[in-house]
């Protein structure tokens, strides 16, 4: 479901902001979205824990569809924005469940394979979702488009219903802790500041909202650090292997948001392409995701680490010749860089969850590997607001829609290769360490 919805309609979204007349706000809509996630990835297994993984899996997924009957009526950029935080928040909270049941259902030498899975399962939306999507857009309108994920959103709560118990036999219920609401309130809080940029792309001292978000967020652990039961995984952002592992994660997102935010607006600024076609080569990036993460997972143990070393310098190989595709018009080496980008967290992705699986204490393993697709999605939302205001900034989309300077699309994408080089070291320390 959320597979198919993100790829569905990426190509789709810039087309819906241009229709509403604000090109300017699009990058608000993926700032709130993965602050969504975020949102709902820190809450998940307290939720689950008070209500049960099958309440929390269908409530979950009734904010999903009100936020995509949003999105598919918006009046406003700004009720479309709402709508796909609704969907954020909804997706944060399925994901988070669905990835704290991994250590608890499979034996440790099997994560690998399981990682294997859900990359066809993106591979496969890859391949049937912007199809859908564009071709609702180019028949019918937008609108249409923001309803293609319907059906499945029906076959999750219908699979809910059958499959998750109705009260969490699990770890999760079995002990009913205290929602940590300081610690977790100040994450938030933090989450929140990071979509100031986006929600004020005119003003220069919006861009505060980044360092005054980061620090909530620093603050937020370091109060929780001080707690006897903890909300957040011990040694998240610290230098032990669980703390690099957390970085990895946070510092590529950060990076690949442009691509994510920008590159279907390009695509089209550029090339003039159908949202068909613009779906297709958005895609791209996920469908080497999968299939890199595919054959990594097959891979042998030495292998995988040092390909997990190698990522962040794929990922910035793969951003500069996208920069150099957009600013030279030849639009083969935008692809080559973002399937680059994609297997680049295909060798990252698997590999760095299983190093911090390993490194993580038994009673820790659950919290853990829930908190990991949140640290991804906080780098995505950081990159949305850096990069949304940079853009702004620089005046991006009034330049690719002009052909004019290519200062701001190196400015840009050159910046976020910038902030996946400091990956590097903390990649290669991920790879040393036991």
């Amino acid at each position: 479901m959320h597979a198919f919805n993100d790829l569905s309609i990426s190509a789709s979204i810039p087309v819906a902001f241009d229709a509403l007349g604000s090109l300017a706000m699009l990058p608000l809509a993926y700032a709130l979205f993965f602050i969504g996630i975020v949102a709902g990835g820190v809450v998940s297994a307290h939720v689950r824990g008070r209500f049960g993984a099958r309440a929390t899996a269908l409530g979950a997924a009734a904010v999903f569809l009100t936020g995509m009957a949003l999105t598919a009526a918006a009046p406003l950029p700004v009720v479309f924005a709402l709508g796909r935080f609704l969907q954020g928040i909804s997706d944060g909270v399925i994901a988070a469940l669905c990835y704290s049941l991994i250590p608890e259902i499979f034996a440790a030498h099997l994560v690998a394979r399981v990682f294997a899975i859900e990359a066809v399962v993106w591979a496969t939306a890859a391949a049937l979702g912007p199809l859908t999507g564009g071709y609702a857009t180019e028949t019918l309108s937008w609108r249409a488009a923001m309803l293609v994920g319907l059906p499945l959103a029906l076959v999750f709560l219908v699979a809910a219903v059958f499959v998750l118990p109705v009260r969490a036999l699990d770890a999760q219920s079995a002990t009913r802790r205290a929602v940590a609401l300081r610690p977790v309130a100040i994450f938030l809080a933090g989450v929140a500041l990071l979509a100031l940029p986006t929600a004020l792309p005119g003003q220069q001292i919006a861009v505060m909202g980044l360092p005054l978000g980061l620090a909530a967020v620093a603050l937020a652990l370091r109060v929780d650090g001080g707690r006897s039961e903890r909300f957040f995984p011990r040694e998240a952002f610290g230098r032990s292997l669980v703390g690099r592992g957390t970085w990895i994660m946070f510092l590529m997102p950060v990076a690949q948001s442009v691509s994510t935010v920008f590159l279907a607006l390009a695509l089209r600024a550029v090339w003039g392409l159908s949202p068909i076609w613009t779906g297709w080569i958005v895609v791209i990036m996920a469908m080497f995701w999968s299939l890199s993460a595919f054959v990594v997972s097959r891979a042998g143990r030495a292998a995988r680490v040092r390909l997990l070393s190698l990522s962040p310098l794929v990922q910035v190989a793969g951003l500069l010749l996208i920069a150099y595709g957009l600013t030279s018009g030849w639009l083969p080496l935008v692809m080559l860089g973002h399937a680059l980008s994609g297997c680049a967290f295909g060798f990252s992705w698997g590999p760095a969850n299983e190093r911090v699986m390993e490194a993580t204490a038994e009673g820790e393993k659950s919290r853990t590997a829930s908190f990991m697709p949140t640290v991804q999605t906080t780098g995505f939302a950081v990159g949305a607001g850096l990069f949304g205001w940079l853009a702004t900034a620089t005046g991006l989309v009034a330049a690719l829609e002009s052909g004019g300077s290519p200062a701001a699309v190196w400015a840009i994408w050159g910046g976020a290769a910038l902030v996946a080089l400091m990956a590097v070291p903390v990649a290669r320390g991920l790879g040393r360490e036991g």
